[in-house]
């Protein structure tokens, strides 16, 4: 990749001056800014040395996110505000672990991203490292203003030579597109790869997005689906934003339709079922309603389901239960009780699916999962999630199941969940069992007091010891039925 004005990054800093945290450590932060800066042109601020770790933007697909680090911007001595996120498709907070793909510039995050740099002039720029608790100093940078023939030949340099290693795409190559916002071209770049098959590259090509007018960015993306089909990040992005229309929805739908069947590339099938379900079944999503195209869409998955489950492929039949879990359809219903015999994850995504329209006749077929032996999982990890659904799905009713399977269940990750399922819905057989492992040393002993802690947080001391642990579970096992 060609990046005309990014010349040699200048050594601007000067040891840490801890200024905000109590205990940061006095080893020195130094960082530096790219020379020359240019407004409307990308300005990186690079952590050199000092006490630095795992500094790999981005942390996850939004470009505004910086992790554990917080950046601090001054023209002329006033403080300017940090943009606004403008990211919806994931809303983890702080993270301090980054899930940059490999290839990612190391220790350097994007000012223009974080600040609107729209004048020329004098600036100084201060990063505080968040977990270690260090802060560099103020380090003074010049943006200067570039001519109109300088900007077009670093964004037209830039687009001529996008880098193929995902690292790059997703660390540097959009970061520093996001700089040439508004051009249209940036927008097609960015819609053109809302196919990629890396998960962040596609996502930061999505966050990408969010930068131009959704006026502008609909067309694109309605006429990607057609030609190129559907992907993770458009079935995101195109739900999470409003202003689509009928003519909109007839489209897409009828163009995502056609890759239902297993014959097309996985994740495309994938991404169809999930864009399908977001449009008609999520409530409060942003498409109008529009039964009879919803009637299709129904008809099209149910002719589609017998060939994906005989294709096997565990992320599309695992998409097509979230969506048959959706439909009220004794034809729908027939398939999830023969996808719910798996032993993968599409097996437990259909067993969950069935609590959704709770059939009495389904509880014990299900609730005969929590103990039947077999498992190629000894744990029974993909059994685990189906005490809580069972209630959800049941009440009451599941909850002799679960006290049938904290006993006698062959595995530990299914007799646990209807442990915490037991107690908190007052039953004997879940503080018996808390109890035991608080008293004992299983080595799941440390998870489960956690959660005691987190759940009964509003009846047990803050940091609550073992022994009040013990304790407290011992008086509501007094109370349990």
């Amino acid at each position: 990749m060609h990046l005309l004005h990014l010349g040699s990054l200048v050594l601007l800093s000067v040891p840490a001056q801890v200024t905000s945290y109590a205990e940061a450590t006095a080893v020195p932060l130094h960082i530096e800014v790219t020379q020359p800066a240019y407004v409307g042109e990308p300005i990186w601020v690079t952590a050199s040395s000092g006490p630095i770790q795992n500094i790999r933007y981005p942390f996850h697909a939004a470009m505004e996110d910086i992790g554990c680090n917080r950046i601090e911007l001054k023209r002329d001595g006033v403080s300017l505000p940090q943009l606004p996120p403008r990211s919806h498709a994931d809303q983890s907070g702080i993270l301090c672990g980054s899930a940059a793909p490999p290839g990612s510039p190391q220790h350097r995050l994007p000012l223009h991203a974080l600040f609107d740099i729209k004048e020329s002039g004098s600036y100084s720029v201060r990063w505080t490292e968040m977990s270690l608790h260090v802060v560099s100093d103020w380090v003074s940078f010049e943006v200067l203003q570039p001519t109109a023939e300088q900007h077009e030949t670093w964004l037209s340099g830039l687009l001529a030579h996008p880098p193929e290693n995902a690292g790059l795409l997703a660390g540097d190559f959009f970061p520093s597109l996001l700089a040439g916002v508004p051009d249209a071209r940036v927008l097609k770049v960015f819609v053109s790869y809302l196919h990629a098959e890396d998960r962040m590259v596609s996502g930061m090509a999505a966050a990408g997005l969010e930068h131009f007018a959704l006026s502008e960015v609909r067309p694109l993306v309605a006429e990607s689906i057609v030609q190129n089909g559907p992907s993770e990040a458009i079935a995101y992005f195109a739900t999470y934003h409003s202003g689509w229309t009928l003519a909109d929805e007839n489209r897409i739908v009828h163009a995502v339709t056609e890759y239902l069947q297993p014959s097309r590339i996985p994740s495309q099938s994938a991404a169809a079922f999930t864009l399908l379900h977001f449009i008609f079944y999520i409530p409060n999503h942003a498409w109008p309603a529009d039964p009879e195209l919803n009637m299709y869409a129904d008809r099209r998955v149910l002719a589609a389901a017998p060939s994906v489950i005989a294709s096997g492929d565990t992320e599309v039949v695992h998409e097509l239960a979230v969506y048959l879990g959706s439909m009220s359809s004794p034809q729908a219903h027939d398939l999830l009780q023969h996808l719910a015999e798996r032993t993968d994850g599409a097996g437990e995504q259909a067993r969950i699916a069935l609590t959704w329209h709770p059939d009495p006749t389904d509880l014990p077929r299900l609730a005969a999962l929590l103990t039947e032996p077999g498992d190629a999982d000894l744990r029974g990890t993909d059994r685990s999630s189906l005490p809580y659904s069972l209630v959800k799905g049941y009440g009451d009713a599941a909850l002799p199941y679960l006290e049938k399977a904290v006993s006698s269940s062959p595995y530990v990750w299914v007799r646990t969940q209807c442990a915490e399922q037991l107690a908190l819905h007052n039953r004997r057989a879940g503080f018996e069992f808390l109890i035991e492992t608080v008293e004992g040393d299983p080595p799941y002993r440390a998870e489960l007091m956690q959660w005691v802690r987190s759940s009964f947080r509003q009846e047990l001391p803050p940091g609550a010891n073992d022994q009040q642990i013990s304790e407290f579970l011992r008086s509501q096992l007094g109370k349990a039925r």
